[in-house]
């Protein structure tokens, strides 16, 4: 891995309302504001709950965990924040605008306008290194703070939760959004069972999910998602018709998830396919999809890719590689596969940086 840079701050950003008017509702909460006099200036408002249980602190969660981290060019942090707004109840923080949307989005789009519609491995591995660097950031095994005792879990690592970021070249980058779950790790609350995030991303030992590992699964799972487009799970829809095909009653233990669906999202078994399997190899084995008549293959990835990812999505949580692991030795790996696919232009924006 490239030595991490230190750099200065950015300049702060002045938030006034009359100068902004909403361009597009991402979501119940997140809305995309333009600039009044600059149409190609926009910024991400989000508006979060306060908690009940916040005490005399009255930001939001999410805004009171980012707001121990310095900057990271692999993290996308707030640049404002306003407590009270809309009302006492809530808080609003505005995010830098990256128009490249996030990995299912882009995936999405890249597939849409590419008529080879795999994604180049080359930029499976950038995210991997990218959101890699990103854990250890939060997790405070890089960077300005070396305090063991802050180290963050995110607990929701997923594509809708990974920006892709244009940096004026060919090979993206990518930074780590939404805190929305995350918290303080330790050992305490990695024996305690926690049901939040996105259950269909999360490693087989759901609900123990307040674990470092768990956040490395989550890695995972989207290095699969980028090389076959889907999660490493069973189809969940075809796990329900089955269960109940066979006149079960409802699982007991769904009453501690808030709807069924979560909880089979929760427990339908992982299933992790190989990504560097020939296309002869995948028809040997008979399992192939059939879309529209046609042969669906997955692409071809390297050996390594593969076992990197397959390192990741272990069954077991003490088999999946520490970050400190990953960087020290999938990195250099993904160096030299970039180097070799790319050239030095896909090795641009490697080194992880912070500020203040």
């Amino acid at each position: 891995m490239k030595r991490a840079k230190t750099k200065v701050s950015t300049p702060v950003f002045h938030w006034n309302p009359r100068d902004w008017e909403k361009k597009a509702e991402l979501n119940n909460s997140v809305t995309l504001m333009v600039s009044k006099t600059n149409s190609k200036e926009l910024v991400v408002q989000k508006v979060m709950q306060i908690s009940s249980n916040s005490g005399s602190d009255r930001r939001p969660h999410e805004v009171r965990v980012l707001a121990t981290l310095p900057e990271c060019n692999r993290i996308a942090n707030y640049i404002f924040f306003a407590p009270a707004y809309p009302d006492g109840d809530h808080g609003m923080a505005i995010f830098p605008h990256f128009p490249l949307g996030d990995l299912s989005d882009w995936k999405r789009n890249f597939e849409l306008l590419e008529f080879d519609k795999h994604v180049p491995e080359a930029y499976i591995w950038r995210m991997f290194v990218h959101i890699g660097q990103a854990l250890a950031f939060i997790q405070n095994t890089i960077g300005p703070r070396q305090d063991k005792r802050w180290q963050i879990i995110h607990r929701d690592i997923k594509p809708r939760n990974i920006l892709v970021v244009d940096n004026g070249s060919t090979y993206p980058s990518f930074k780590l959004i939404d805190f929305g779950v995350a918290m303080r790790y330790s050992l305490k609350k990695a024996k305690q069972e926690t049901r939040c995030g996105t259950f269909d991303w999360q490693p087989p030992e759901n609900p123990l999910i307040n674990r470092k590992a768990a956040d490395m699964w989550a890695l995972g799972a989207c290095v699969h998602y980028m090389a076959i487009g889907k999660a490493p799970i069973q189809d969940v829809g075809r796990y329900i018709d089955e269960y109940y095909a066979d006149e079960n009653d409802d699982p007991a233990s769904a009453n501690k998830y808030s709807s069924l669906r979560r909880y089979f999202n929760a427990t339908v078994p992982r299933e992790v396919t190989s990504i560097n399997v020939s296309y002869s190899r995948q028809k040997a084995q008979g399992t192939v999809a059939v879309k529209d008549g046609k042969p669906q293959y997955n692409y071809q990835y390297s050996r390594e890719l593969d076992g990197w990812m397959k390192k990741c999505l272990r069954k077991t949580p003490a088999g999946r590689p520490t970050v400190e692991r990953l960087l020290g030795e999938m990195v250099p790996v993904a160096n030299a596969m970039l180097l070799r696919s790319g050239g030095q232009s896909a090795l641009i924006d490697l080194s992880v940086e912070f500020g203040s």
